[in-house]
C-alpha cells in the first residue's frame, strides 16, 4: 500500500519537476539559442558546431534550474493533491504527512548529493570545453564574433563594421579605436586615455593561432600626439595588415574562474592568503556552488507544507507561490554574493544566508503540517 503510494505521488512530482525543469531551462536559455541559430544562419558556422556548443551550454543552465524546478515540481503535485482533495482522502486512511512527504524528500536530497559533484567538477569542465570549442568556431569562422553596426571587443580593442558580409568573409565600413596610456616625456607624467583609430573602406579577417588578422584597404591611421596633445598624427594607406591577440575570454593559455573546478578555486584560496592577495572572488564562487547544491533542500521544504496547505485553488498557489520563493531566495543570494565580495563577511558564512533564511521558514511550516 504504502510502496504504491510512493510511486504515485514520485511519478506526479516527477512529471510537473520536468515540467518546470523544460520551462526554466528554456527561458534561460532563450538567448543563446537566438545566438547560436544566427551563427548558423547567418555566419555560415556548421550545424554539428552549433549542436556541440548548445550542449555544452546546457549543463550550466541546469546547475540554476534544477532547483527551481524541484520546487515548481513539489508546489504543483502537492497543491494538485489537496486541489483534488487526495490529501483528505490519504489522511482518512491513517496516512500521515510524514509518509506523504518521505518519497519527494529522498529523491530529492539524491538530485542535491548529485549537484554536489555537478556544480564543484562538472560544470566547470564544460565552460572550458566551450571556450576551446569557440575558439576553433573563430578560426574557421573569424566574422562569427561580428554584427553589423555593433561595436564588437577584440583584446583592448573596439571594433566597429557598418556591413558584415560572413559568406565572403568581409567588414565594411570599418574603425578600430584603442585608448591607451602614454607617458610624456617632456614632463615624465603618464597622460590617460590617449586615442586613437584606425578607419578603413573594407578588409578581411582571418585567425592565426592566437592573433586575429585584419588585412585593411583605402584607409588612414589616427592618434593624439602624447606630447602635443593638441596634435593629430594622421597616416594614409592603400593596405594595412593589423593584428590582434585573441581575447582572453577564448586564449586557451588563460583560465576563467568559471572553468577552475572545486579543487583548483581552494589552492588559489589558499595561495592568495599566503601572499595577502585579494580572495573575495574565489571564496564567493565556491561556496556559491556548495548553495545552489543544496538549494533543492530548503526548497522543497518549503514547497511540500505550503502545497499540502493550499486547498482550493492549490495548482494556482503552487504556481504563484513559486515565483515568489524563487525571488526572495535570489534576492537575498545577490546581497550575499556583493556583501561577501567586498569583504564585510567572509563568503564562508554570507552565502548560506538565502539558505538559511528558507531553511528556518521550511521548518517551521513543516513543523506546524505534522502537527495537524
Amino acid at each position: 500500500m504504502i510502496k504504491i503510494l510512493h510511486k504515485y505521488i514520485l511519478k506526479e512530482f516527477i512529471g510537473t519537476f520536468t515540467f518546470g525543469l523544460i520551462i526554466f531551462s528554456f527561458v534561460l536559455l532563450l538567448e543563446q539559442v537566438f545566438q547560436l541559430v544566427d551563427l548558423f544562419l547567418s555566419k555560415g558556422v556548421s550545424f554539428i558546431l552549433i549542436v556541440q556548443l548548445f550542449v555544452l551550454i546546457i549543463p550550466n543552465i541546469l546547475s540554476l534550474t534544477i532547483p527551481m524546478a524541484i520546487l515548481f515540481g513539489a508546489l504543483l503535485s502537492y497543491g494538485r493533491f489537496a486541489e483534488d482533495n487526495e490529501i483528505t482522502v490519504m489522511k482518512a486512511t491513517g496516512i500521515t504527512y510524514k509518509t506523504l512527504s518521505m518519497p519527494i524528500v529522498v529523491f530529492v536530497v539524491v538530485i542535491s548529493l548529485g549537484l554536489i559533484y555537478f556544480n564543484h567538477y562538472l560544470s566547470p569542465s564544460t565552460h572550458k570545453y566551450f571556450r576551446i570549442l569557440y575558439k576553433k568556431i573563430l578560426t574557421e569562422a573569424p566574422l562569427a564574433k561580428f554584427n553589423a553596426k555593433t561595436i564588437t571587443e577584440v583584446g583592448s580593442y573596439k571594433i566597429y563594421a557598418h556591413k558584415v558580409d560572413s559568406k565572403k568573409n568581409i567588414l565594411t565600413g570599418i574603425n578600430i579605436y584603442k585608448f591607451e596610456k602614454k607617458e610624456n616625456k617632456n614632463t615624465n607624467k603618464q597622460i590617460e586615455n590617449i586615442p586613437w583609430r584606425i578607419a578603413a573602406s573594407y578588409g578581411t579577417i582571418s585567425v592565426d593561432k592566437d592573433i586575429v588578422v585584419l588585412n585593411l584597404y583605402d584607409g588612414y591611421w589616427q592618434r593624439t600626439d602624447p606630447n602635443e596633445l593638441g596634435c593629430m598624427i594622421h597616416m594614409n594607406f592603400k593596405k594595412y595588415k593589423f593584428t590582434i591577440p585573441i581575447d582572453s575570454n577564448i586564449n586557451l593559455s588563460d583560465t576563467s574562474l568559471r572553468e577552475l573546478n572545486s579543487k583548483q578555486i581552494r589552492k588559489k584560496i589558499r595561495e592568495f592568503s599566503i601572499n595577502n592577495l585579494e580572495k573575495n572572488i574565489y571564496t564567493n564562487e565556491y561556496w556559491l556552488r556548495w548553495t545552489f547544491a543544496l538549494a533543492p533542500i530548503v526548497f522543497v521544504l518549503i514547497a511540500i507544507p505550503i502545497g499540502i496547505m493550499a486547498g482550493k485553488g492549490g495548482k494556482a498557489i503552487g504556481f504563484g507561490m513559486s515565483l515568489v520563493v524563487i525571488f526572495i531566495y535570489y534576492l537575498f543570494l545577490v546581497i550575499s554574493m556583493n556583501v561577501g565580495e567586498k569583504g564585510y563577511i567572509p563568503s564562508c558564512y554570507i552565502m548560506w544566508l538565502p539558505n538559511f533564511i528558507l531553511a528556518i521558514v521550511g521548518t517551521i511550516l513543516f513543523k506546524k503540517m505534522l502537527e495537524k
